[in-house]
């Protein structure tokens, strides 16, 4: 019974002290600090978590600029030119984004008051890539403004020796065009009969056998090309050629036309020698 007593005291005695422990100030104090280092580590791991979250996020996405840079070096050659530029200017952005928030990141660690070396250490790893792509990047468009540069050089080129071409062309075909009237006027022959009366009239001929030399009226003659003048029909008995053409280069042939009236024709058998000596004819017909 005695013993029963005794432990019955202890255990009033012991209710007691945690009774009064409990109620104490100091013991409230600690447990208030005890529930704030708990919220604060709450905190701490959440802030990890996100911190670690955005760094895989930002990793991948370096990832993916890296292999799309990648595939931009080795391609670009046979890439259009503004959809490279455009590709490029899509990862520039993302890049520019990424980097806002890996600063707002450093600066957040910054101020925190607690030992994160590791996670500092890594967010500048990755700021140090993203300065890497974006040099990378302004590399890229500078070698696309040189070959802008060297295209329009080069249209620049192309665009002189289209105009020398052309200038070349039209001299060709001026040089041509006077080459093919020189042509004409070398195989240029006029012509003409009639009475002696009519020849006479017309400032032809001085008389029936002397046949003007100079100053011949050429606007009384009929033009006609050598190459394609082979015969002339006279509507004429009798045909007489008064100026000068060698006699063997030349036929005057007579006969009757359709109607049965009688016709002398003049077959030119040598052309080049027939006007050889004048590329005036003059025929008298009776």
């Amino acid at each position: 019974m005695k013993k029963a007593l005794t432990i019955l005291s202890v255990a009033l005695v012991a209710l007691l002290l945690s009774s009064c422990v409990e109620s104490s100030k100091k013991y409230q104090t600690l447990l208030a600090e005890k529930e704030a280092l708990a919220v604060e580590n709450q905190n701490m791991e959440n802030e990890f978590n996100s911190a670690m979250g955005l760094i895989n996020e930002l990793e991948n996405n370096l990832q993916a600029i890296r292999e799309e840079m990648g595939v931009l070096v080795v391609q670009q050659e046979g890439k259009d030119r503004d959809q490279v530029v455009s590709e490029l200017v899509q990862i520039k952005q993302v890049m520019t984004e990424n980097r806002a928030r890996l600063d707002s990141l450093s600066d957040a660690l910054d101020k925190a008051n607690r030992n994160n070396a590791n996670l500092r250490a890594h967010v500048k790893k990755l700021q140090a890539q993203l300065v890497e792509k974006e040099e990378m990047i302004a590399d890229l468009m500078a070698q696309i403004q040189e070959k802008d540069g060297q295209i329009s050089f080069l249209n620049t080129q192309v665009e002189g020796l289209n105009n020398d071409l052309n200038n070349a062309n039209n001299t060709i075909e001026n040089l041509n065009n006077e080459k093919t009237a020189q042509t004409n006027e070398m195989n240029t022959v006029y012509y003409i009969n009639g009475t002696a009366k009519e020849l006479k009239a017309k400032g032809v001929i001085l008389s029936a056998k002397k046949v003007l030399q100079n100053d011949v009226p050429t606007q009384e003659f009929t033009k006609g090309d050598m190459r394609d003048l082979t015969s002339i029909v006279y509507n004429s008995k009798k045909a007489v050629v008064l100026s000068t053409h060698p006699a063997d280069s030349y036929n005057l042939v007579k006969g009757v036309d359709a109607d049965g009236k009688k016709i002398v024709t003049l077959e030119i058998t040598n052309p080049e020698m027939f006007w050889i000596v004048t590329k005036y004819l003059v025929v008298l017909t009776k």
